[in-house]
């Protein structure tokens, strides 16, 4: 059975980051890790995660323990990612924010295309963007898939892909730069077409949550969220 190692970050997000978990929780496919690397949040977000992992054993936490002053050195999400391959034990990797939730199926579906197609390495889904306002919905969308592509860059979501764990082999981790840190995603990405291509599932895999104080918000205003204590 192929066994699918999710990496989940963490940053002063209580609520969101148990829901993310949830999801990861709730699929359908039974054969997986969840490494969450929490980039030294806040008390209630720590004692939380440290609740949640305690009662499961497919949950392993990883505390960064990144010092405020130290946080500008690095991109974190690509540190925190890092920080968590040399513990994974899965045959695929995918990644999570806690500001995203997959869908019940997720795994299922895309393990389906790597027993099927050996010579696969990556696959990617579709995913619903819903923009929140005040506790509410007020706009979504559907990232689309763009077929098989060796152009994933800003056009795919790293919440919605999958790859093999051998990949790490032949490209290393996440190049975690400070120049890198509104696009990191897209770095890895451009590693990952130099010997693969994007397969497109055609279904919607995951949602991602847009608001005022999330991550993404904060770096359409070239903001940098891990150097900011408001940050949701």
């Amino acid at each position: 059975m192929i066994k699918v190692s999710c990496i989940l970050t963490s940053y002063n997000r209580p609520r969101g980051v148990q829901e993310a978990i949830n999801s990861v929780k709730k699929q359908t496919y039974p054969h997986w890790e969840l490494i969450i690397v929490d980039d030294n949040s806040n008390a209630k977000t720590k004692q939380m995660l440290q609740h949640l992992v305690a009662s499961d054993e497919r949950l392993k936490l990883i505390q960064s323990g990144v010092k405020d002053e130290d946080r500008y050195k690095t991109t974190r999400y690509a540190t925190c990612i890092n920080l968590a391959i040399p513990h994974l034990t899965g045959d695929v990797v995918t990644y999570l924010t806690d500001d995203d939730i997959y869908y019940p199926n997720r795994f299922k579906q895309m393990v389906k295309v790597f027993q099927k197609n050996p010579n696969i390495h990556i696959v990617y889904g579709k995913q619903k963007v819903v923009h929140i306002r005040n506790g509410l919905k007020v706009r979504e969308f559907l990232r689309p898939s763009i077929g098989v592509t060796k152009h994933p860059m800003g056009k795919v979501d790293h919440n919605s892909f999958m790859h093999r764990r051998s990949c790490f082999n032949t490209i290393g981790g996440w190049d975690d730069n400070p120049q890198y840190w509104n696009h990191a995603d897209a770095v890895f990405f451009r590693k990952l077409v130099q010997h693969w291509e994007f397969h497109p599932l055609h279904i919607v895999t995951d949602e991602h949550r847009i608001h005022p104080k999330g991550i993404q918000s904060k770096m359409r205003q070239n903001k940098k969220p891990w150097m900011e204590k408001d940050t949701e």
